[in-house]
């Protein structure tokens, strides 16, 4: 169960880290169609990890959690232990 955590942590890293590189292009080349395809895969991409993550491990930012149990998030593990 950790190894599936892990490697899911690991792919949203990479896909946020391609994600904030596409940014850095784009704010130089904005009209790039290619550009701009690829930032909309890499967005559904991380926004279906993340909640696959946020389904079977819990919430990985406050932002993820409902208002009615806002504060339940921190009774499960951080996402580092």
């Amino acid at each position: 169960m950790n190894q599936d955590k892990n490697k899911l942590l690991l792919y949203l890293s990479q896909v946020s880290f391609a994600i904030n590189d596409l940014v850095l292009f784009l704010d130089t080349h904005p009209c790039d169609t290619n550009a701009l395809n690829y930032y909309q895969e890499l967005r559904k991409a991380r926004k279906e990890a993340l909640a696959e993550y946020t389904h079977k491990y819990g919430p990985l930012i406050n932002y993820d959690v409902d208002d009615a149990c806002y504060w339940e998030w921190v009774k499960d593990p951080w996402p580092w232990e």
